[in-house]
């Protein structure tokens, strides 16, 4: 996907060096995960570490309405990208319910592993299993993120949400955050996605992370939703009340810079 045409492509020299800056931080991140023993209790602060820094690299600039939950809750989000990953994983240093593929990707799956995401493969929701390992997180006093589309998508308006993971918020009367992620197009009137955020239909990671390195910068909405609380409600209706708060804060709206 080229630059868009309102933003030119970082010059060689700033490109040269954001890439020395990236190479960099992912070095330092192999030398955390091959002494991980060592400080295997404090990886959640020192992913929200690296991927602040990714961020800040990346020139990813975040908007935030409402504020992080203090206390650890199931978190549900709508998906555009990897990129996704690394905001939230700043953000709120938690844990993932992701794609068995996530694991593969390098530097950010081995750090998703190292913080105890939760992998799935496509297909196989083992619910029973799943339930109880989201509430052990949660129990241990961290959130946990789960994306319910079950994919990513470039859509304005979030796809049906899957209950199914929800039943661990209604096995342990938890409440849901719902959470809206919004990668700001140039113009502020336009709906939807910046077009470079978006990673679908099967594009391959490092070409992405390329067009991004080349990129001078995105700016991300981010908002916190009301809370629900579980209780008194099955998985379906609280899947639904999730997407119905993510919907309306997906549109355009008034955001201060964090």
């Amino acid at each position: 996907m080229p630059a868009t045409p309102h933003t030119p492509p970082l010059n060689p020299w700033r490109l040269c060096l954001r890439l020395l800056q990236f190479t960099t931080h992912c070095l330092i991140c192999v030398a955390v995960l091959l002494t991980l023993p060592l400080h295997r209790r404090y990886m959640p602060r020192l992913a929200a570490w690296w991927y602040g820094r990714l961020l800040r690299i990346l020139n990813i600039k975040l908007q935030i309405r409402g504020a992080p939950p203090r206390d650890a809750l199931l978190c549900v989000s709508n998906h555009v990208s990897w990129l996704d990953i690394v905001i939230y994983g700043h953000l709120l240093k938690p844990a993932f319910v992701s794609k068995a593929e996530v694991g593969n990707w390098p530097v950010v799956g081995a750090i998703a592993r190292a913080t105890g995401t939760l992998f799935l493969p496509r297909g196989a929701f083992k619910t029973d299993d799943t339930s109880a390992q989201l509430a052990e997180s949660l129990s241990h006093g961290q959130s946990v993120v789960l994306f319910p589309e079950a994919t990513t998508s470039d859509a304005a308006t979030p796809r049906r949400f899957h209950a199914r993971l929800f039943a661990a918020a209604v096995d342990n009367n938890a409440q849901v955050q719902p959470l809206a992620i919004r990668y700001l197009p140039e113009d502020p009137s336009a709906a939807g996605h910046h077009p470079l955020a978006p990673w679908i239909d099967d594009a391959g990671l490092g070409g992405h992370l390329w067009r991004l390195l080349k990129h001078p910068g995105l700016d991300v909405a981010v908002e916190f939703c009301a809370p629900i609380d579980s209780s008194g409600h099955d998985r379906n209706a609280i899947a639904k009340a999730c997407h119905t708060a993510i919907c309306n804060a997906l549109a355009p709206a008034k955001t201060h810079t964090a």
